[in-house]
């Protein structure tokens, strides 16, 4: 008898990456996914991976704090009518995994009502005491503070209908208002720490020349440039970082665009705005701006890495991070709530405040120059990753139980 599993992501696979391929490549099971992008020859197999489209409501009367909450119904809307096709197909899942923070399983048992819902919750919005206060220099427009909450609707009618509730950390749970978090199974989705691991790093081609391995290389990786991943102060590190070590290589990964809070302004990107604010103060010629990698890129850059910097507003924790200290990098991260469930300081990285730029370029200096500093931090980095993060080892068989739980209620 197959079981049928259906994933559900906006920007699919995002965090079930491991977890659909795991299941789909199991003998017995037949999993498919909808998302809101085209493959572009993406290869998802053995998932069974459909698309569907879904514009921005355009309509200019809305309340505009409901602009945001009426996209997430249109796409969970046109989600529900892809769900009642797959039905008429013959296809009805035992299980749906779900992010639902963009309204895709809004209606999900709607169509199928004996399907166990188990939902990813990523975080939970809130004015005080979160990303949006965090910042004084970047506050969010009181519009923003005041309906800020309006984004949590889908995530939390979903929750009220879901079998179980998943979020990768105990931070992130805890975003969530009692009693809900006291539902919340807290699981990582996992690293493959057979393919993020330390290893022999290939050299790095940058404009002015090759880093060989050995060389002060300190590495810094996010999504995008931008304030809610401490850009800016990493940027504003860098004059008194290059004083400390002025031999130091400094590779700055992510793209322009913004994916998180708002853009500068005027057209202009945080890359532009920060480059141009600690202008002659930085040595630019070793300071290497390398755009997005593959992932086997990144790796090789973790291997490369002398120190690795990750700073964060408290926010969702980023992936880069545990996939850094799964290849053995010497972690030098903020003191913010979702690094510090990760990071103990002195243990298996070094911690420092996020806005004082002045502790964060020594505390890297001092990583960079202490050997054997860097040899504990890197090994208890991977060993801190096995242990809790570890895909086949811990998060893997932590769904599967979680997955048996549904099934049986």
């Amino acid at each position: 008898m197959t079981c049928n599993i259906l994933f559900l992501h906006q920007n699919f696979p995002g965090q079930y990456k491991l977890l659909s391929r795991e299941i789909g490549s199991r003998e017995g099971f037949k999993v498919v996914a909808l998302g809101q992008k085209a493959p572009f020859g993406i290869d998802f197999s053995p998932v069974s991976y459909e698309a569907y489209s879904s514009g921005p409501d355009l309509s200019s009367d809305l309340f505009p704090p409901l602009t945001f909450f009426s996209e997430q119904v249109r796409r969970g809307d046109v989600v529900r009518w892809r769900l009642q096709d797959l039905k008429r197909r013959g296809f009805t899942p035992d299980v749906c995994f779900a992010h639902p923070g963009w309204g895709e399983a809004l209606f999900v048992k709607e169509v199928f009502p004996q399907t166990k819902l188990i939902s990813y919750l990523e975080y939970y919005y809130r004015s005080q005491g979160s990303d949006l206060d965090f910042d004084r220099e970047f506050q969010s427009p009181s519009v923003d503070m005041q309906y800020v909450s309006l984004r949590n609707l889908p995530t939390l009618q979903a929750s009220a209908l879901s079998d179980a509730l998943v979020s990768p950390t105990h931070w992130q749970a805890g975003s969530f208002p009692s009693p809900l978090s006291e539902r919340i199974n807290v699981i990582h989705e996992g690293i493959d720490t057979d393919v993020a691991k330390p290893g022999p790093a290939r050299p790095l081609t940058v404009s002015s020349g090759t880093i060989q391995p050995g060389q002060t290389l300190i590495t810094y990786s996010v999504r995008s440039l931008e304030p809610y991943r401490g850009f800016h102060s990493f940027m504003r590190a860098l004059p008194r970082l290059q004083a400390l070590l002025p031999d130091a290589h400094v590779a700055i990964v992510g793209k322009e665009p913004t994916s998180y809070g708002r853009n500068p302004g005027q057209g202009r990107t945080w890359k532009q705005v920060m480059v141009e604010e600690v202008g002659s103060q930085v040595n630019w010629e070793r300071v290497h701006f390398l755009g997005t990698l593959p992932y086997d890129g990144l790796i090789n850059l973790f291997r490369l890495s002398t120190a690795h910097v990750y700073l964060t507003y408290p926010f969702i924790l980023s992936w880069s991070l545990l996939d850094a200290m799964a290849s053995g990098c010497a972690i030098v991260g903020s003191a913010t709530g979702p690094v510090m469930e990760v990071i103990h300081d002195g243990h298996n990285g070094v911690l420092a405040d996020f806005f004082d730029t002045e502790a964060l370029a020594e505390r890297i200096a001092s990583v960079c120059t202490d050997r054997d500093l860097r040899q504990r931090l890197s090994e208890n980095a991977r060993r801190t990753v096995l242990e809790r993060y570890d895909f086949n080892t811990i998060c893997r068989p932590a769904y599967e139980r979680l997955m048996n739980e549904a099934l049986a209620l």
